[in-house]
């Protein structure tokens, strides 16, 4: 079933009132945008969706003061944000690191319809933006996947990141040309070897 953003008005003023059927509701639409988001900044999977389930929780204990005429996705994404901020402040005083962080290779995507050449040309793709990504600063990672991954406008990012329209063109400008270089320096490394 495909939700729409009309049934977004519907299940936000339901689980303004409390519904926890209706709240479930959001969460099925955005849980892997709040995933995607979280694993950007954190860079580990097992972090990421506990982060992300985290986020709903506050999101529906918050539900009471959320702006029914805003869109939903970018003030669910300050909750995932801050609560990822948070549990990063957390990890750097504790002195952790993890191994899963260390390991993971991203998400995988399908490609479907590509001859074998063209999926291993898909597949080597995926896996040098994955090590670019990576190399990124979280900032960095978050505005691109805002961007790209999550397919929000400008103004929704704006909105998402509370700062200016010409803030997030700046940084999304940097940002690609940081991802640019790194995948350039993944390349050169490669040649190397």
């Amino acid at each position: 079933m495909t939700l729409t953003v009309s049934d977004d008005v519907s299940f936000i003023e339901q689980a303004r009132r409390g519904d926890r059927a209706a709240f479930g509701e959001l969460v099925k639409r955005y849980q892997r945008r709040a995933y995607s988001a979280a694993y950007g900044l954190v860079g580990n999977r097992d972090d990421a969706l506990e982060l992300a389930q985290e986020s709903f929780v506050k999101a529906y204990r918050a539900m009471g003061r959320f702006n029914a005429e805003m869109p939903f996705y970018p003030w669910l994404h300050r909750i995932v944000r801050n609560t990822c901020l948070n549990h990063l402040k957390k990890r750097a005083r504790r002195g952790e690191s993890s191994l899963d962080a260390m390991t993971a290779d991203g998400v995988d995507f399908a490609t479907p319809n590509l001859s074998p050449d063209e999926t291993a040309g898909a597949d080597e793709l995926r896996r040098s933006l994955a090590r670019s990504m990576k190399r990124l600063s979280a900032p960095h990672r978050e505005i691109l996947s805002l961007r790209h991954v999550d397919e929000l406008s400008y103004e929704e990012i704006s909105q998402a990141l509370e700062v200016p329209k010409g803030t997030v063109m700046s940084r999304l400008h940097a940002a690609r040309r940081a991802l640019r270089d790194a995948m350039i320096q993944n390349e050169s490394t490669l040649g190397t070897l």
